[in-house]
């Protein structure tokens, strides 16, 4: 707010400058896809989720804190989006797939993980976030963060132990 020459206030209008968040979110890109990815076990599904979380991004980028890390927020942005749908496909009824089976159906995605699994280890394994960052994303607890990532491990080592006995 600023007082013009004759005394009245005037309240400035928020002009955005996406050009900074735009630059962002197109190196963000890959990162948010992967994540996408890991949830939706489909390419179509994911890249809607990217789409819809980057066209909220813009919107809200003048109101958001300059502060707050952007990946962060967009990675809880996608995982809030995709349980949201989630939901909405239970509540209509809609035969929600089998996580397991629908990546077993698609050759594009051989996922060993199921999609939590996958997304907790996928944010602190490659991601490279702290448990307290993974929790904050998938709006969870630090404790629970570690007891997934945990599992996904083992799951891992168990596969990586079966294939090393097929090779032999």
């Amino acid at each position: 707010m600023t007082i013009d020459r004759f005394g009245t206030k005037e309240f400035m209008d928020v002009k955005p400058n996406n050009t900074d968040i735009r630059r962002d979110l197109v190196s963000l890109l890959p990162r948010l896809r992967r994540f996408a990815l890991v949830l939706a076990q489909n390419g179509a599904k994911a890249d809607e989720l990217v789409s819809k979380v980057c066209g909220q991004a813009l919107l809200k980028a003048p109101f958001q804190d300059a502060e707050d890390r952007l990946d962060l927020r967009l990675f809880g942005a996608i995982c809030s989006l995709w349980r949201t749908e989630i939901r909405k496909k239970k509540a209509s009824n809609e035969t929600v797939v089998c996580l397991h089976s629908a990546a077993t159906s698609s050759p594009q995605l051989p996922m060993i993980l199921s999609a939590e699994l996958a997304a907790a280890f996928l944010l602190c394994a490659v991601e490279e976030l702290s448990y307290r960052e993974a929790a904050a994303v998938m709006a969870t607890t630090e404790d629970s963060i570690a007891e997934t990532v945990l599992a996904a491990r083992r799951e891992l080592a168990i596969v990586t132990e079966s294939e090393a006995e097929r090779r032999a």
